[in-house]
């Protein structure tokens, strides 16, 4: 007799991420097991062996004897910003109900009048402090990245941001490698990747723009 095939691995990614608020909770999921804890009852965890996953007609269904998962494959918000999920999350934990979001965030669906330090360009740190900003206003890119500011029109496009000409200014400063690296990528069209620590990920073939939101 042969054994049972393994079960199928998780939602698409290595570690499906579901969050959830009032009060706030987190789920992940991964071939192995499935932990889930909550903000008010820090160091305690629920975890389970990940069962072999159910395809509903809107998702998938997990099902242990403490947690039970139902993703449902449709855009929810996580009230309490901007962010945008791909899949909505009914959790159950013993005898309670969560609600709540998972799965990669989605671009926002207005990036307007956001604002944002820059973590890193092409993998090299910026300082930090208003040198090293970007913000989206009026139908505007504005920007610095060290030295000189630059500031142009945008559109977005689902996943897409294109700059228009971007007019920069004219300082000379010892070391203006950053902003040239910046200006290359932003000369193109960029793609947007969000993460769940809002952080915002501006990437192409001249390089990758790392954003932290402020605003």
């Amino acid at each position: 007799m042969t054994a049972p095939p393994p079960p199928p691995p998780p939602p698409p990614g290595d570690v499906y991420v579901a969050l959830g608020t009032e009060p706030f909770w987190r789920l992940t999921i991964n071939q192995q097991e499935m932990v889930f804890t909550e903000a008010n009852a820090p160091g305690v965890q629920i975890m389970q062996p990940t069962p072999r996953v159910i395809i509903g007609i809107a998702g998938e269904i997990y099902e242990t004897p403490r947690i039970g998962i139902n993703i449902v494959h449709a855009r929810c918000s996580d009230g309490m910003s901007d962010r945008v999920y791909p899949d909505k999350v009914q959790v159950r934990i013993d005898n309670r109900q969560f609600n709540g979001c998972g799965g990669e965030p989605m671009a926002p669906t207005a990036i307007e009048n956001t604002g944002w330090s820059v973590v890193s360009v092409n993998g090299k740190p910026a300082q930090g402090g208003e040198s090293y900003s970007v913000q989206f206003q009026n139908g505007r890119l504005s920007a610095r990245f060290g030295c000189n500011s630059m500031a142009g029109s945008y559109h977005l496009d689902g996943l897409t941001l294109t700059a228009g000409a971007l007019a920069m200014t004219r300082m000379a400063c010892p070391d203006m490698t950053m902003e040239a690296d910046a200006a290359k990528i932003l000369s193109l069209p960029v793609q947007l990747k969000w993460d769940p620590s809002n952080r915002l990920t501006l990437s192409n073939s001249a390089g990758v723009i790392v954003l932290r939101r402020n605003y």
